[in-house]
Protein backbone atom coordinates (compact mmCIF):
# COMPACT_ATOMS: atom_id res chain seq x y z
CA UNK A 1 0.00 0.00 0.00
CA UNK A 2 1.31 2.99 -1.24
CA UNK A 3 1.37 6.20 1.13
CA UNK A 4 -1.01 8.34 -1.03
CA UNK A 5 -3.44 5.10 -0.40
CA UNK A 6 -2.55 4.89 2.99
CA UNK A 7 -3.18 8.62 3.76
CA UNK A 8 -6.87 8.10 1.56
CA UNK A 9 -8.06 5.56 4.11
CA UNK A 10 -6.87 7.43 7.30
CA UNK A 11 -8.93 10.81 6.20
CA UNK A 12 -12.00 8.35 5.74
CA UNK A 13 -11.57 6.88 8.65
CA UNK A 14 -11.14 9.83 10.54
CA UNK A 15 -13.22 12.23 9.22
CA UNK A 16 -16.34 10.38 6.70
CA UNK A 17 -19.41 9.14 8.48
CA UNK A 18 -19.84 11.94 10.64
CA UNK A 19 -23.86 13.38 11.26
CA UNK A 20 -23.77 16.74 11.69
CA UNK A 21 -25.18 16.11 15.09
CA UNK A 22 -22.31 13.86 15.48
CA UNK A 23 -19.41 16.04 14.57
CA UNK A 24 -21.07 19.02 16.86
CA UNK A 25 -21.14 16.61 19.61
CA UNK A 26 -17.22 16.04 19.44
CA UNK A 27 -16.13 19.37 18.92
CA UNK A 28 -18.55 20.39 22.28
CA UNK A 29 -16.59 17.56 23.92
CA UNK A 30 -13.41 18.80 23.39
CA UNK A 31 -13.72 22.54 23.73
CA UNK A 32 -15.28 22.07 27.46
CA UNK A 33 -12.16 20.02 27.75
CA UNK A 34 -9.76 22.53 26.39
CA UNK A 35 -11.78 25.85 28.42
CA UNK A 36 -11.61 23.43 31.62
CA UNK A 37 -7.41 23.02 31.09
CA UNK A 38 -8.17 27.22 30.50
CA UNK A 39 -9.77 27.89 33.79
CA UNK A 40 -8.50 25.76 36.05
CA UNK A 41 -5.45 24.31 35.14
CA UNK A 42 -4.62 20.62 35.49
CA UNK A 43 -1.60 18.55 34.35
CA UNK A 44 -1.30 17.85 31.14
CA UNK A 45 -0.91 14.05 31.32
CA UNK A 46 -4.47 14.82 33.05
CA UNK A 47 -5.76 16.98 29.75
CA UNK A 48 -4.37 15.09 27.38
CA UNK A 49 -5.77 11.40 28.69
CA UNK A 50 -9.17 12.94 29.13
CA UNK A 51 -9.10 14.76 25.42
CA UNK A 52 -7.63 11.18 23.65
CA UNK A 53 -10.08 9.59 25.81
CA UNK A 54 -12.89 11.50 24.52
CA UNK A 55 -11.91 10.73 21.36
CA UNK A 56 -11.15 7.02 22.08
CA UNK A 57 -15.28 6.55 23.26
CA UNK A 58 -16.74 8.71 20.44
CA UNK A 59 -15.20 6.37 17.88
CA UNK A 60 -16.43 3.17 19.92
CA UNK A 61 -19.62 5.07 19.66
CA UNK A 62 -19.30 5.12 15.49
CA UNK A 63 -17.76 2.06 15.27
CA UNK A 64 -14.75 3.08 14.23
CA UNK A 65 -11.44 1.21 14.31
CA UNK A 66 -9.31 3.66 14.87
CA UNK A 67 -10.70 3.90 18.99
CA UNK A 68 -8.06 1.68 19.54
CA UNK A 69 -5.24 4.61 18.86
CA UNK A 70 -6.79 7.00 20.89
CA UNK A 71 -7.27 4.66 23.77
CA UNK A 72 -4.06 2.90 24.04
CA UNK A 73 -2.77 6.95 25.05
CA UNK A 74 -5.74 7.28 27.32
CA UNK A 75 -5.86 4.49 29.59
CA UNK A 76 -1.54 4.42 29.37
CA UNK A 77 -1.94 8.12 31.27
CA UNK A 78 -4.86 7.23 33.08
CA UNK A 79 -3.18 4.53 35.06
CA UNK A 80 -0.48 6.96 36.08
CA UNK A 81 -2.87 9.75 37.30
CA UNK A 82 -5.24 6.64 39.06
CA UNK A 83 -1.22 5.63 41.06
CA UNK A 84 -0.73 9.02 42.31
CA UNK A 85 -4.36 9.18 43.75
CA UNK A 86 -3.99 5.40 45.04
CA UNK A 87 -6.82 4.42 43.00
CA UNK A 88 -5.03 1.07 43.02
CA UNK A 89 -7.89 -0.75 41.22
CA UNK A 90 -8.34 1.80 38.44
CA UNK A 91 -4.51 1.35 38.31
CA UNK A 92 -4.08 -2.06 37.84
CA UNK A 93 -7.23 -1.97 35.46
CA UNK A 94 -6.01 0.01 32.92
CA UNK A 95 -2.49 -0.84 32.91
CA UNK A 96 -3.28 -4.56 33.25
CA UNK A 97 -6.12 -4.80 31.13
CA UNK A 98 -6.56 -1.97 28.87
CA UNK A 99 -3.63 -1.72 27.89
CA UNK A 100 -3.19 -4.89 26.11
CA UNK A 101 -6.86 -4.76 25.34
CA UNK A 102 -6.11 -1.99 23.00
CA UNK A 103 -4.07 -4.81 20.99
CA UNK A 104 -6.58 -7.45 21.23
CA UNK A 105 -9.43 -5.37 20.20
CA UNK A 106 -7.73 -3.87 17.44
CA UNK A 107 -7.41 -7.41 16.36
CA UNK A 108 -10.51 -8.68 16.37
CA UNK A 109 -11.82 -5.34 15.30
CA UNK A 110 -9.87 -5.55 12.02
CA UNK A 111 -11.90 -9.31 11.24
CA UNK A 112 -15.09 -7.87 11.74
CA UNK A 113 -15.69 -4.62 9.65
CA UNK A 114 -18.03 -3.67 6.59
CA UNK A 115 -18.88 -0.88 4.67
CA UNK A 116 -22.21 -2.56 3.54
CA UNK A 117 -25.65 -1.95 4.63
CA UNK A 118 -23.82 0.85 6.92
CA UNK A 119 -25.60 2.84 9.44
CA UNK A 120 -23.54 6.37 8.42
CA UNK A 121 -24.45 7.22 5.11
CA UNK A 122 -20.92 7.69 3.39
CA UNK A 123 -20.50 4.00 3.17
CA UNK A 124 -17.58 4.18 5.55
CA UNK A 125 -16.53 1.38 7.47
CA UNK A 126 -18.49 -0.16 10.89
CA UNK A 127 -17.35 -2.57 13.45
CA UNK A 128 -20.21 -5.52 12.74
CA UNK A 129 -22.22 -5.31 16.01
CA UNK A 130 -23.88 -8.63 17.55
CA UNK A 131 -26.67 -8.68 20.38
CA UNK A 132 -26.69 -10.99 23.71
CA UNK A 133 -29.35 -13.37 24.06
CA UNK A 134 -31.14 -14.43 27.43
CA UNK A 135 -28.48 -17.07 28.31
CA UNK A 136 -25.45 -14.93 27.69
CA UNK A 137 -26.94 -12.13 29.96
CA UNK A 138 -27.49 -14.84 32.76
CA UNK A 139 -23.73 -15.97 32.73
CA UNK A 140 -22.94 -12.00 32.39
CA UNK A 141 -24.69 -11.18 35.70
CA UNK A 142 -23.18 -14.27 37.08
CA UNK A 143 -19.45 -13.71 36.31
CA UNK A 144 -19.70 -9.66 37.42
CA UNK A 145 -21.16 -10.76 41.09
CA UNK A 146 -18.37 -13.45 42.05
CA UNK A 147 -16.21 -11.23 40.21
CA UNK A 148 -16.79 -8.07 41.96
CA UNK A 149 -16.83 -9.66 45.12
CA UNK A 150 -13.92 -11.53 45.07
CA UNK A 151 -11.98 -8.45 43.64
CA UNK A 152 -13.49 -5.81 46.27
CA UNK A 153 -11.55 -8.08 48.93
CA UNK A 154 -8.25 -7.89 47.38
CA UNK A 155 -8.60 -4.30 47.33
CA UNK A 156 -9.24 -4.39 51.01
CA UNK A 157 -5.98 -6.12 51.38
CA UNK A 158 -4.34 -3.46 49.34
CA UNK A 159 -5.48 -0.99 51.06
CA UNK A 160 -7.02 1.10 48.01
CA UNK A 161 -8.84 4.34 49.13
CA UNK A 162 -12.51 3.15 47.87
CA UNK A 163 -11.94 -0.73 47.84
CA UNK A 164 -15.97 -1.18 47.77
CA UNK A 165 -16.60 1.87 44.71
CA UNK A 166 -13.02 1.14 43.29
CA UNK A 167 -13.21 -2.89 43.03
CA UNK A 168 -17.34 -2.54 41.94
CA UNK A 169 -16.15 -0.08 38.80
CA UNK A 170 -13.35 -2.40 37.71
CA UNK A 171 -15.18 -5.87 37.22
CA UNK A 172 -18.06 -3.93 35.77
CA UNK A 173 -15.44 -2.15 33.24
CA UNK A 174 -13.64 -5.60 32.56
CA UNK A 175 -17.01 -7.52 31.62
CA UNK A 176 -17.86 -4.17 29.25
CA UNK A 177 -14.29 -3.95 27.61
CA UNK A 178 -14.76 -7.91 26.52
CA UNK A 179 -18.05 -7.28 25.37
CA UNK A 180 -16.70 -4.48 23.69
CA UNK A 181 -13.66 -6.66 22.16
CA UNK A 182 -16.61 -9.55 21.08
CA UNK A 183 -18.87 -6.40 19.70
CA UNK A 184 -21.76 -7.00 21.43
CA UNK A 185 -23.79 -3.95 21.84
CA UNK A 186 -24.80 -4.83 24.98
CA UNK A 187 -21.11 -2.94 26.23
CA UNK A 188 -22.78 0.14 26.64
CA UNK A 189 -25.70 -0.94 29.46
CA UNK A 190 -22.55 -1.74 31.50
CA UNK A 191 -20.48 1.19 30.28
CA UNK A 192 -23.41 3.34 31.42
CA UNK A 193 -22.78 1.69 35.16
CA UNK A 194 -19.14 2.52 34.84
CA UNK A 195 -19.39 5.60 34.24
CA UNK A 196 -22.03 6.81 36.76
CA UNK A 197 -19.70 4.96 39.40
CA UNK A 198 -16.55 6.73 38.15
CA UNK A 199 -18.16 9.58 38.43
CA UNK A 200 -19.15 9.30 41.78
CA UNK A 201 -15.53 7.49 42.65
CA UNK A 202 -13.97 10.70 41.71
CA UNK A 203 -16.49 13.21 43.01
CA UNK A 204 -16.45 11.14 46.64
CA UNK A 205 -12.18 11.72 46.49
CA UNK A 206 -12.86 15.60 46.32
CA UNK A 207 -15.54 15.31 49.49
CA UNK A 208 -12.86 13.07 51.14
CA UNK A 209 -9.42 14.43 50.50
CA UNK A 210 -10.65 17.96 48.78
CA UNK A 211 -8.93 16.92 45.86
CA UNK A 212 -9.45 15.61 42.60
CA UNK A 213 -8.92 15.79 38.85
CA UNK A 214 -11.35 17.89 36.91
CA UNK A 215 -10.43 16.81 33.28
CA UNK A 216 -11.31 13.35 34.36
CA UNK A 217 -13.83 14.09 36.62
CA UNK A 218 -15.88 15.82 33.53
CA UNK A 219 -14.23 12.97 30.97
CA UNK A 220 -16.31 10.52 32.13
CA UNK A 221 -19.41 12.97 32.86
CA UNK A 222 -18.82 13.20 29.00
CA UNK A 223 -18.73 9.46 28.98
CA UNK A 224 -21.61 8.65 30.23
CA UNK A 225 -23.63 11.02 27.93
CA UNK A 226 -21.74 9.56 25.09
CA UNK A 227 -22.56 6.19 26.35
CA UNK A 228 -26.05 6.71 26.24
CA UNK A 229 -25.72 7.68 22.56
CA UNK A 230 -23.47 4.64 21.83
CA UNK A 231 -25.83 2.19 23.08
CA UNK A 232 -28.52 3.87 20.55
CA UNK A 233 -25.87 3.90 17.67
CA UNK A 234 -25.34 0.00 18.48
CA UNK A 235 -28.84 -0.93 18.37
CA UNK A 236 -29.19 0.59 14.72
CA UNK A 237 -25.27 -0.85 14.14
CA UNK A 238 -26.72 -4.18 14.75
CA UNK A 239 -30.16 -3.88 13.13
CA UNK A 240 -28.61 -2.87 10.25
CA UNK A 241 -25.60 -5.29 9.56
CA UNK A 242 -27.53 -8.23 9.87
CA UNK A 243 -30.57 -6.99 7.05
CA UNK A 244 -30.16 -9.68 4.69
Amino acid sequence: MNSTSLLTKLKQELFSGWTKFEASWLLLFLAIQIGIFIIQPDSWIATIAAITGILCVVFVGKGKISNYFFGLISVSLYAYISYTFKLYGEMMLNLLVYVPVQFIGFYFWRKNMTNKNTVNTAGASEVIAKALNAKQWVILAIVTVIGTFSYIELLKYLGSALAVLDGATVVISIVAQVLMIMRYREQWALWIIVNIMTISLWAVMYFQNGETSTPLLVMYMMYLCNSIYGYYNWIQLEKRHHQH
